[in-house]
């Protein structure tokens, strides 16, 4: 799979968080994959897309108003696929960036793994036509409960004998995700 540089993820550095709505389109159904929220740094105290948690806490009004939005913003998109919406949280998630993206790759490999479901086997069923929405559905809601996960890029550039590198999204090595109750994986 070849990432195009709009699929390429950016380093967004913000005092105030970010959400990020994550969701596959058909071509005529949104179906919501959960939302992201982006941890405080705790060396730089500033929110950024490095670290990260799934499911993304939100209060019953503000969840509603985000998964209402972003389906309608997904849903005007011409393409099939996985799309995120991000938002910037100042209290009433107001500020949405219009410029729906593509899901980004560590996204689908972070969202793969809290969920326990193959999105890159779905995403190749949906570009090839052979989709099936009650198929991902029933995937999703098979005896699956969903604890907390926290994402963690890693950066071991030492390791490759890379030299002059520079912590980004786009250069992310490997990740640590957290589950609550079940430890951690690489």
């Amino acid at each position: 799979m070849v990432i195009e540089a709009t699929q390429i993820p950016k380093n967004v550095v913000s005092s105030i968080p970010t959400l990020e709505f994550n969701g596959l389109f058909d071509g005529q159904v949104v179906y919501q994959l959960g939302v992201i929220g982006e941890l405080k740094d705790q060396g730089v105290g500033k929110y950024q897309t490095l670290a990260k948690r799934y499911p993304a806490h939100l209060e019953s009004d503000l969840a509603t108003k985000v998964t209402a939005t972003s389906e309608r913003v997904i849903s005007q998109q011409d393409t099939p696929g996985l799309y995120q919406v991000l938002y910037q949280v100042d209290g009433d998630a107001e500020r949405v960036h219009e410029d729906v993206s593509p899901l980004t790759a560590p996204d689908i490999a972070f969202m793969t793994k809290v969920l326990g479901i193959n999105l890159t086997a779905i995403w190749v069923r949906l570009m090839i036509g052979r989709f099936s929405g009650q198929a991902l559905v029933k995937a999703s809601h098979e005896g699956t409960t969903y604890h907390d996960a926290i994402y963690r890029a890693h950066f071991p550039y030492a390791d490759y004998h890379l030299t002059n590198q520079k912590s980004a999204p786009a250069t992310v090595i490997g990740a640590q995700i957290e589950r609550a109750n079940k430890g951690s994986e690489q």
